[in-house]
């Protein structure tokens, strides 16, 4: 179904994955979070988070559920962004289903309804390490 992405250069890969990790409205997502599902440091993560804002891709707001954290959110121009990411086409995934019959659309969905359990059974995955780059010296 082709894959669709905004590849303009104006993102670096891990500030299109940051991007994909925030919410597009509140109460957001702690920077801490969001830097434990890239595998980040929380500096890194932070260097990113502030050129993201200040470019206009995500907003930091007061966590509503403990007001002494941030919490992020994208902005309009954030969740466009993330939307051109998109890895299916709508409009190529929508002709590949036309193409189905009924029978098949079913068997398609029951098919996707048990991945989707079979995954929410899964425990959650372990939170990834970065490797410490050896020094050469």
């Amino acid at each position: 179904m082709h894959l669709r992405r905004g590849d303009d250069g104006d993102l670096s890969e891990h500030e299109r994955q940051l991007l994909h990790h925030i919410p597009a409205s509140a109460p957001g997502v702690p920077l801490g979070e969001v830097a434990g599902h890239l595998a980040l440091p929380n500096s890194s993560a932070s260097v990113l988070v502030k050129d993201l804002a200040r470019r206009g891709f995500v907003r930091r707001t007061r966590d509503p559920r403990d007001e002494r954290r941030l919490a992020l959110v994208l902005t309009r121009r954030g969740a466009e962004r993330v939307a051109a990411d998109s890895v299916l086409d709508p409009e190529r995934l929508a002709g590949a289903l036309a193409a189905l019959d009924a029978a098949e659309r079913r068997a398609l969905v029951a098919a996707l309804e048990r991945v989707a359990e079979a995954g929410a059974a899964l425990p959650p995955a372990p939170a990834r390490r970065r490797r410490r780059a050896r020094s050469t010296s």
